[in-house]
């Protein structure tokens, strides 16, 4: 299973998106898809905390499928912040860009959305060190007031309590203090129900998803013997890398992509891992060294030798 890093939109790539991203959603908004009206995807404009820095690659266009709409709705919401994780990558032709970032980000049945809770912290009690059932601790209640007016009441612990106290030591103005909330749970203290968290300081044509032609299929190398156009044509269904995950097992696929990289860690002599991308999204394949011979002419060995390296020094 694939470990997800904390890090920023412009860390991502066709290999790399085992990125969790902490962004807010700039926009929202449900779009037919060009030439099928009836499939209305959600399209998404996102930036993370380096926006205001004016660092490139700071947005990201993001699509939740028709499918996955009624999933996401309620965690996707314009102006809100949150964390995304296992999601995957494709490519944007550049007429269909809205932002400068050939990448988009779609989500997949399983993607993990986490949100943020932001709030001005607008009272808050002294740090209780208690000791509760022989057991020390700390705990620091707090207030906050979104931008819709409405009060929260949380509670800060252990080191978080900590961490927070000492910051208002050091803090001059306590007037303007945000805290964000994440990962935050209920539990029972003292028979009454309490929120907790940990806190993060912080002072006309739309998106088109190119059509998978029969004209395409044909021009897929048919030179293994394990493939046939029968197979691409009649057998197999057509579909995008971000359809996959819903496929049933043992039902075949057919996808049309591009070979952006050859993992050089997981491939074997017998065996080539190699990464591709198409206009939804990015995943691993495997060929067989049989395969790798019959459209390549050179053995998996020789691909994973050369060009593996190759895609490892340019990351």
């Amino acid at each position: 299973m694939a470990q997800f890093v904390n890090g920023y939109i412009k860390d991502l790539s066709a290999v790399k998106d085992n990125v969790k991203l902490r962004v807010r959603v700039l926009r929202a908004w449900m779009q037919p898809v060009y030439g099928k009206p009836h499939v209305n995807n959600m399209e998404l404009i996102l930036a993370d905390e380096q926006a205001s820095n004016l660092v490139l690659n700071t947005r990201i266009q993001g699509q939740i499928r028709m499918k996955q709409v009624d999933t996401f709705r309620h965690q996707i919401e314009e102006g809100k912040a949150v964390t995304i994780s296992r999601y995957v990558l494709g490519e944007i032709q550049p007429r269909y860009r809205m932002v400068k970032n050939e990448l988009r980000l779609s989500f997949l049945a399983n993607t993990i959305v986490e949100k943020y809770v932001i709030g001005q912290v607008i009272t808050c009690d002294d740090l209780d060190c208690y000791d509760k059932n022989g057991k020390a601790g700390k705990k620091k209640p707090i207030t906050l007031l979104d931008a819709e007016g409405i009060e929260m009441r949380c509670t800060l612990w252990g080191a978080f309590a900590q961490q927070f106290s000492d910051f208002l030591q050091k803090c001059d103005d306590h007037s303007k203090i945000i805290a964000v909330l994440h990962l935050a749970m209920m539990k029972m203290w003292d028979d009454k129900q309490n929120g907790s968290a940990k806190w993060l300081q912080r002072h006309k044509d739309a998106t088109k998803v190119d059509e998978m032609s029969e004209n395409t299929a044909n021009r897929i190398s048919t030179a293994s013997r394990n493939s046939t156009k029968e197979d691409f044509t009649t057998s197999a269904t057509m579909r995008h890398i971000v359809e996959l995950l819903d496929v049933p097992q043992g039902n075949p696929s057919v996808i049309v992509g591009t070979v952006c990289a050859i993992n050089e860690e997981e491939g074997w002599w017998f065996r080539l891992q190699i990464r591709v991308q198409d206009a939804t999204g990015t995943c691993s394949l495997s060929l067989f060294n049989d395969e790798v011979q019959a459209i390549a002419h050179r053995s998996a060995y020789q691909l994973c030798d050369k060009y593996g390296k190759v895609f490892q020094d340019s990351q």
